[in-house]
């Protein structure tokens, strides 16, 4: 009898693995042409233009795609491959904006080899750009700074805004996709937004060994 109450107990924590990496893979699935979809977009915006710096541009596309076929695809990655992929995208926006835009990115990490599920900070900055820059008239500041301390990564992202653009913080795309995420990857984090009449910010906190 406690044998098979033991066998029970098994199969129905495999059970509960395997649904939610089935979750995990859909969410990610997603999310994904969500993320290539806002990219195009840029590049679109710089042919329409004429801008000489098309070319470049399909090619920082190529290379978020390469890591999005592959590396994102493995359970964990480096944190500093994320955070890679958000510099080349920080790069592939400012040739969309120029000058119009003014991007603070710091990065503070003690630990090199520290690993974390892929795609979760990305989405976070590329909410930055939709929300803050790509719906402006004017000039914007985007600020993004990544601290890891003994295991715990800190991560707050903010951008300006117009005062007429407020929207409601779980309506905007992709963030309610990333919440989930973390929910099933690290259940003990912290996600809080400040959203006012003229700035958003998204603050994420998470022990990544355990």
């Amino acid at each position: 009898l406690l044998r098979k109450q033991y066998q029970a107990k098994l199969r129905e924590s495999e059970l509960q693995k395997e649904k939610t990496e089935t979750e995990l893979k859909y969410l990610k699935n997603q999310i994904n042409p969500h993320f290539l979809f806002n990219t195009l977009n840029n590049i679109y915006s710089l042919a329409r233009k004429k801008s000489e710096q098309t070319p470049e541009a399909v090619m920082k596309l190529s290379q978020l795609m390469r890591f999005m076929l592959y590396e994102a695809s493995s359970p964990q990655i480096l944190l500093l491959d994320e955070l890679k992929l958000i510099e080349d995208y920080i790069a592939l926006e400012k040739l969309r904006y120029a000058d119009r835009l003014v991007v603070e990115y710091k990065k503070k990490l003690d630990n090199p080899d520290q690993r974390i599920a892929p795609l979760l900070l990305i989405h976070f900055v590329e909410n930055a750009f939709k929300h803050g820059a790509g719906e402006s008239r004017f000039e914007s500041f985007i600020s993004i700074d990544v601290t890891l301390d003994n295991g715990l990564l800190t991560a707050i992202i903010a951008n300006t805004k117009e005062n007429t653009l407020v929207s409601a913080t779980e309506k905007q795309i992709g963030l309610d996709n990333i919440k989930r995420q973390l929910e099933l990857l690290y259940p003990n984090h912290k996600l809080t937004f400040v959203n006012d009449q003229t700035r958003f910010s998204a603050q994420l906190s998470v022990h990544l060994n355990g």
